[in-house]
């Protein structure tokens, strides 16, 4: 649970820098929602790819690419997937008790 409020704090966070940034400002989110935040994250993905087909990249905000890593974080979490914990425990080197 301390994980998932930990990722909650930082999407907010990381989402009002994002919003700040953007030309069209997005209404409010729901952390708790997966629903909501399936939504904004193919949002996100359309913007992103409508501003590369027109070629005004600029127009994208920086934070795009945390943004949407911390979305699929957060829906991973209330899933009950942590990717940071199975990233861990695969990542533990063996011991051998030879």
């Amino acid at each position: 649970m301390e994980r998932l409020k930990e990722a909650q704090a930082s999407l907010i966070a990381t989402y009002s820098l994002y919003n700040a940034a953007s030309e069209k400002k997005l209404p409010a989110i729901d952390p708790d929602d997966t629903n909501t935040l399936k939504a904004l994250l193919e949002v996100i993905q359309n913007r992103e790819a409508i501003a590369y087909v027109q070629k005004v990249k600029k127009s994208i905000p920086t934070e795009v690419s945390e943004l949407k890593r911390l979305l699929a974080d957060v829906m991973l979490l209330l899933d009950g997937v942590d990717i940071k914990a199975i990233k861990a425990k695969n990542n533990k080197v063996p011991t051998n008790a030879d």
